[in-house]
């Protein structure tokens, strides 16, 4: 008897409890640390932001409009028409500059946050899909009850128009005498 009480409590001695494993990654950060890289580990991520100046964009847009209203009254009636649509063929490629600032931004993301909100995500659509369940079952129930008492109803009506025809028939039966001094009544007249 005293083997398996030893065995027993060898048993439940090597049980790590969340307090005892607290205590054994405080005597031990290095392994903890380890752990937890090993389990949850970091991920990076570089975004690229691009920053478009329109100010800048915008005066030279205004800009080049004077220049091509300017250039168009100085060629006014002096130059040919070929000679003008070459210009403003040359004119038009032109692109305008456009300056534009580049943010690099990088971020490093603690992939423990995320697990700890999957799993409390994943509790919470447990409990959900269990009131559900709770909710489907009551409905069912319900439902079940409501087609017997329907079922009862009908039983009961019909019962009950089988009982009036019969208390129909009795009457005429026992007013019978009466019923056919008035019929003959009017027949004769």
């Amino acid at each position: 008897m005293t083997k398996y009480i030893l065995i027993i409590a060898v048993l439940f001695q090597s049980c790590l409890l969340p307090k005892k494993l607290d205590k054994f990654f405080d005597k031990k950060p290095v392994l903890a640390a380890q752990k937890c890289a090993e389990k949850f580990p970091i991920k990076e991520t570089i975004d690229t932001v691009i920053v478009v100046d329109s100010a800048t964009l915008q005066a030279y847009e205004m800009e080049f409009v004077y220049l091509y209203s300017m250039l168009d009254s100085l060629l006014g009636h002096q130059v040919s028409d070929s000679v003008k649509r070459e210009i403003v063929t040359v004119f038009q490629e032109k692109k305008v500059p456009v300056i534009k600032y580049k943010y690099i931004t990088r971020t490093v993301e603690n992939t423990a946050k995320y697990q700890v909100l999957i799993d409390s995500c994943q509790n919470l659509t447990s409990q959900n899909m269990a009131k559900i369940d709770k909710i489907s079952k009551e409905k069912e129930l319900y439902l079940t009850q409501y087609i017997n008492e329907k079922a009862k109803a009908e039983k009961y009506k019909k019962q009950r128009n089988i009982n009036f025809w019969w208390i129909v028939l009795l009457l005429v039966f026992i007013f019978r005498k009466p019923i056919l001094k008035i019929i003959t009544k009017h027949i004769k007249r």
